[in-house]
């Protein structure tokens, strides 16, 4: 996948996503169409605990993001 789409697809995780600010995707193929990019970053729970949070996007080949999820 090309850079341009990769940042293209990171700001909208940025802008959803404030705390994966500057945190560089793992980029995964996912078949011949489908991109899988891979974020984490330890944040602070609110009753202070650091816990490893995830977001993990498929976009297809044009850079559209078909589904995005997080997990804690």
């Amino acid at each position: 996948m090309e850079k341009s789409l990769v940042s293209a697809i990171c700001k909208q995780v940025y802008r959803r996503f404030p705390e994966m600010e500057g945190r560089q995707p793992r980029v995964k193929a996912q078949g011949e169409e489908q991109v899988l990019l891979i974020f984490s970053a330890k944040v602070a729970s609110e009753s202070g605990h650091s816990i490893e949070k995830t977001v993990r996007v498929v976009a297809n080949s044009g850079g559209k993001i078909i589904k995005m999820s997080e997990s804690r």
